[in-house]
């Protein structure tokens, strides 16, 4: 067993301290905390320690590009959002465009930041093409996750959703156990539906329409304004950052957030929250197992 405070702490410290380190670290564990542990320290399996030192928007631009290519992706997705708080504070208004990311994790960690930091922040990631566009039959997409969070405590919302329901390390887990896959996410090499993971050309989109067009945004911001499309060992990523406070007392919009929250859940909706766990929780003894053998080749590669 491990507490995942220490788990994060640890982490951190291998990564070489620091806030982006730390915040890196907090997304990874968090991942394996909630059960979803291909968005969680497996992405260690990445990390090198020649890797790349995470750019930085040095002249505190409100709009910027980096290119993220030889970088541990969890560090420079945390990095680049730690620089758009700042930028967002000064300007109102900023965002990030990162190209060259390999796998990061979920994005919630990093929206919710920004929300604790009095922002709204908004963020998605496109990818090479696994998903069919909506009466398509090919992939053209990624999974394509989009992501916001607003406000702080119990009115604070998280939302982090993916075009499409299933993702391809689940069509792979599925193949690897022979296990039939649910009615309506795949298509084979033939454009039909199909339960076989091994016959999986592609995915379908979350919802139809409405899961396609999302997974365009996505595309549009990351892919083609940022400059990520057409990498296929790697993402764009998005991240934008506004700050509602320049509205003053013009909008009150944390009266406003909590009226929605109210008049949701009110209705029967579930008011989302991203996910995140108390730091007093702990994880079980096989991720302790899991965790101390990655942090030990971390060890012997930098000799600390």
């Amino acid at each position: 067993m491990i507490a995942i405070s220490d788990a994060i702490g640890r982490l951190a410290a291998a990564l070489g301290g620091g806030p982006a380190a730390k915040l890196a670290a907090s997304a990874l564990i968090e991942a394996d905390a909630l059960g979803l542990s291909r968005f969680g320290i497996t992405m260690l399996d990445e990390w090198t320690v020649d890797a790349g030192p995470v750019p930085t928007n040095e002249c505190r631009q409100a709009i910027s590009w980096l290119d993220c290519a030889s970088c541990f992706a969890p560090l420079a997705v945390a990095g680049a959002t730690l620089d758009l708080t700042e930028a967002a504070r000064q300007f109102g208004i900023a965002a990030v465009f990162l190209r060259g990311v390999r796998g990061f994790g979920r994005l919630a960690p990093f929206v919710r930041h920004l929300a604790d930091a009095s922002l709204v922040g908004i963020a998605g990631a496109e990818g090479p093409p696994f998903v069919a566009a909506h009466g398509g039959t090919r992939p053209v997409i990624g999974t394509n996750p989009f992501a916001l969070a607003m406000g702080q405590g119990t009115d604070r919302v998280v939302i982090d959703v993916a075009s499409s329901t299933a993702t391809m390390a689940d069509i792979r887990n599925a193949r690897v156990s022979d296990t039939p896959l649910p009615d309506g996410i795949a298509l084979d090499d033939e454009g039909l539906p199909t339960r076989i993971a091994a016959d999986v050309a592609a995915l379908l989109p979350r919802g139809g329409q409405i899961g396609s067009l999302l997974g365009l945004v996505v595309e549009l911001m990351a892919g083609v304004a940022g400059g990520g499309r057409g990498n296929p060992q790697a993402r764009g990523v998005f991240i934008l950052a506004i700050d509602p406070a320049r509205a003053e007392e013009r909008v009150d919009w944390q009266a406003k957030l909590a009226g929605l929250k109210s008049d949701w859940m009110d209705a029967g909706g579930h008011w989302p929250r991203g996910g995140n766990v108390p730091p007093e929780a702990v994880l079980d003894g096989v991720f302790a197992q899991r965790f101390d053998a990655y942090l030990a080749r971390m060890t012997s590669q930098t000799g600390r």
